[in-house]
């Protein structure tokens, strides 16, 4: 995997500063953080292995309460870790009573409101499964990998020489490095969609039938707990 220090390298070649005389740390570490989040809110959709993950959470306590799994609520003995940090997009949402098999998972509802309805079930403890898209770790050192894709360099290298230009002002470099980046970072967006057209699936169970924007899931299997996003916290209880 790349590196920041391979897209810093091929930056001060393209802006003809091979020693950094200007192009020093300071100045390059903002606009470099810049470009990166511009990249993945790029990429974001585009189905990247790199930014869309699966992390489980055991032993789950959750009741008719949607303050459950919030920022403020982890699985039983992870009280100072919060297992969905930096989670951008959730997915689709599994539970299972905890300790059960995985083949016991079942589906949870999208709400696009959690309803206030009897709950089907008790409250206990339940293993949560939860595929979303997550930030990647940001680009803090020279060491920090480009975790979006394995060949990002390059076209992070054109998105923030296309910001200098911006603060120089340098028209060309704009509008050249501008392009550059586009076409760079939307062959990658190609690359990672081709790389799941073999999936049949691509998101969890068969049980999920088709989804409308804002209608939730359609379920072939009655699920009892539904998940609500609100802003960016993810929010679940028994229903």
């Amino acid at each position: 995997m790349q590196t920041r220090l391979d897209a810093y390298n091929e930056v001060a070649g393209l802006v003809g500063d091979p020693q950094k005389d200007w192009l020093v740390p300071e100045y390059f570490s903002p606009l470099c953080r810049t470009a990166y989040n511009t990249a993945i809110n790029w990429l974001k959709g585009s189905c990247s292995p790199y930014i869309e993950r699966v992390v489980l959470i055991p032993s789950v306590a959750v009741g008719t309460d949607e303050m459950n799994l919030t920022p403020f609520a982890v699985g039983i003995g992870q009280e100072n870790t919060y297992p969905l940090n930096g989670l951008m997009t959730p997915l689709a949402v599994d539970f299972k009573t905890a300790g059960a098999p995985n083949n016991q998972y079942k589906p949870v509802q999208e709400c696009t409101i959690l309803p206030d309805t009897p709950s089907q079930v008790q409250a206990g403890l339940f293993d949560i499964r939860v595929r979303g898209e997550f930030l990647p770790a940001p680009l803090i050192s020279d060491d920090s990998v480009i975790e979006i894709h394995p060949n990002a360099s390059s076209a992070l290298a054109f998105s923030i020489v296309a910001l200098i230009g911006m603060e120089r002002p340098n028209d060309g470099w704009v509008t050249n490095y501008g392009k550059q980046a586009m076409l760079a970072w939307e062959e990658i967006a190609a690359d990672l969609s081709r790389q799941q057209q073999h999936q049949p699936f691509r998101l969890g169970s068969p049980n999920r039938a088709s989804r409308g924007r804002g209608l939730g899931w359609t379920f072939n299997l009655q699920g009892n707990m539904g998940w609500e996003w609100r802003g960016s916290q993810l929010y679940i209880k028994l229903i």
